[in-house]
């Protein structure tokens, strides 16, 4: 299946878009419900970030390796504190030995299913903060260079590097409290969206030992709503991606309807929408 910079830009743009609405939204209207709704709304395009970066590490999203390089860690990457280069290394061995104890993804997706209290405490968790910071502590001591000359190259310097302008167009057009917005939604909806993701993936999924794509990871049907939250960028088909990485994000929904014609999910499971998915991750 074909790639498409033009539909590779759109997806990138129209990200970035949503972000800038959201962020009018609340400086036009600043209340509770704004503020609430852009939390949700940024949140879920932090998401589509990570994806976004996931796709040019797979060389998926764009036809040039430069382009993916260079939108992968500048446009995508960087926003959210990420590191392209070793997720993808990190990656590729998911893809080799998903389900297994070499899975570099397992704990996102192993201790399931579990209970609804259980669930409750992890989106409390998310949402009050505690698992960004966790995250913070993390990057903060695994990615910073060791040595001075190193650090204009480092994934914490293009991060911060990167959100700097975000915070200085905030403060060029007088609403620098903006900023704060997309901060609180990184550090919130961001991670819950994020944890929402990997279960739908891979949890509880009918034989996670197994080498079958059908049997090892999971496809979940989305409402628009969802697409706009929890499963942006055809995140959702799950088991089209890992059948075929290389395939462009754009072209999956293509893939999944090919697949039905050809009766491929016929002993497949296929939740219809996330809370159904969630439903079923439970003790």
């Amino acid at each position: 299946m074909n790639k498409s910079n033009l539909r590779a830009t759109w997806l990138v743009l129209s990200c970035w878009a949503w972000v800038i609405a959201a962020m009018l939204l609340v400086a036009i209207w600043p209340n509770f419900v704004t503020i609430i709704v852009a939390l949700l709304i940024i949140g879920g395009r932090q998401l589509s970030f990570a994806i976004l970066m996931h796709d040019c590490g797979h060389n998926s999203l764009f036809k040039s390796t430069k382009l993916n390089q260079f939108i992968g860690t500048w446009l995508v990457a960087a926003p959210i504190f990420s590191d392209m280069q070793t997720y993808s290394r990190q990656h590729s061995t998911h893809h080799k030995d998903v389900g297994t104890d070499k899975d570099p993804d397992l704990g996102n997706y192993s201790a399931y299913p579990i209970s609804k209290a259980s669930l409750l405490r992890k989106v409390l968790r998310d949402l009050g903060g505690l698992t960004a910071l966790k995250f913070w502590l993390y990057i903060l001591k695994t990615r910073h260079p060791s040595q001075k000359s190193m650090v204009k190259n480092s994934a914490l310097f293009r991060g911060f590097t990167v959100n700097m302008g975000l915070f200085l167009c905030c403060y060029v057009l007088n609403v620098a409290w903006l900023y704060l917005i997309w901060l609180l939604a990184y550090n919130t909806t961001y991670f819950l969206f994020l944890r929402i993701r990997h279960v739908g993936e891979h949890a509880v999924v009918p034989n996670p030992n197994s080498r079958n794509m059908f049997e090892n990871t999971r496809t979940t049907l989305s409402s628009w709503w969802e697409r706009l939250l929890v499963c942006p960028v055809y995140v959702n088909y799950h088991i089209e991606h890992h059948l075929l990485p290389t395939v462009p994000p754009y072209n999956l929904p293509l893939m999944h309807r090919w697949l039905i014609a050809k009766e491929a999910y016929k002993n497949t499971p296929l939740p219809k929408g996330y809370i159904a998915m969630l439903r079923g991750v439970l003790n």
